[in-house]
């Protein structure tokens, strides 16, 4: 049997992201290689420092307006570079101020995705 390792299933569905870090005035929009209630997996730009709290608005696909949460990076690793794409961070998310209710609606989200297998659960 499978045993989760992460505290939330997760699955693997793109939604629109944007990351705002603080002390830098950076704006990333990207897309979600993979999301859980606890955290999401983003491919951006740049790297941004491990413990760092940034600010998220997360567009679920059936949502219009975005949820928006602080987030804390956990993990970064750089992508191998490519003509097109020089420099990448596949980096993880966990999310650090969300609201019981928006952490509840990414929970049902995740799971009516996995329900309908319209994602390759990780």
């Amino acid at each position: 049997m499978f045993a989760e390792r992460r505290g939330f299933p997760h699955a693997k569905v793109t939604c629109k992201i944007s990351i705002v870090s603080g002390d830098k005035p950076l704006v990333f929009t990207s897309h979600t290689e993979n999301i859980g209630a606890g955290g999401i997996r983003v491919i951006i730009a740049e790297k941004i420092e491990y413990d760092k709290a940034i600010d998220l608005e997360l567009f679920l696909l059936d949502r219009e307006k975005p949820l928006k949460c602080k987030g804390q990076i956990v993990w970064a690793r750089e992508i191998k570079p490519t003509e097109v794409n020089p420099r990448l961070f596949d980096t993880g998310i966990q999310f650090i101020e969300i609201s019981e209710s928006d952490r509840k609606e990414i929970k049902n989200f995740v799971d009516t995705v996995i329900a309908q297998g319209n994602d390759n659960k990780v």
